[in-house]
């Protein structure tokens, strides 16, 4: 993929990085001028082929095209931290979460190489790849606030980035987890 120009830097070329899903990051380091502090970054998807099967395997058992997108109608108009969205399919689909957390794991109740929250943010990236809902990168809150940055989604059309809801700003506690209940 090309070099893309950062929608804030209109003379900042900035080259991509290819991701694990096919995807490309593109990471604009010029320190202001962004909407928040620091690096901005934006994702491209890598173009399909015609008739590339969609969600496959689990995720098109559980029905996650449907299921995900509804879970983020909790927080229509809004930007929400990951998690947020996480809680809201848990809340919604509560056994089908728990088949989830049994077959991938969570790192609220052990260590794990690929967990079910890896899991559903992979999908959701698939969703925005086809248009479904959108991606940003923003920080990292809460119980994810071990990572530095963290993805953001949103229905689309998608809302100013001034209009975010973040798992701290929420001030809601993983109480949906089965072990939790």
């Amino acid at each position: 993929m090309d070099a893309q120009v950062c929608p804030f830097h209109s003379d900042e070329f900035v080259r991509p990085a290819r991701m694990d899903d096919g995807s490309w990051m593109f990471v604009c380091e010029v320190g202001g001028g962004h909407p928040q502090p620091g690096p901005h970054r934006w994702l491209a998807a890598a173009p399909q082929a015609a008739g590339q099967p969609g969600l496959s395997g689990l995720a098109d058992e559980f029905g996650l095209d449907v299921e995900l997108p509804a879970a983020l109608t909790e927080h229509r108009g809004q930007w929400v931290e990951y998690g947020l969205v996480e809680r809201a399919y848990a809340r919604r689909r509560p056994q089908d979460f728990a088949r989830l957390v049994t077959h991938y794991g969570h790192r609220e109740l052990a260590p794990s190489q690929y967990t079910v929250s890896a899991f559903l943010a992979h999908t959701l990236g698939r969703l925005a790849k086809g248009g479904v809902v959108a991606l940003r990168f923003g920080p990292a809150t809460g119980r994810w606030s071990y990572n530095s940055t963290i993805s953001w989604w949103t229905l689309l059309p998608a809302p100013d980035w001034t209009e975010r809801l973040s798992w701290a700003d929420a001030g809601v506690e993983i109480d949906y987890l089965p072990a939790h209940r």
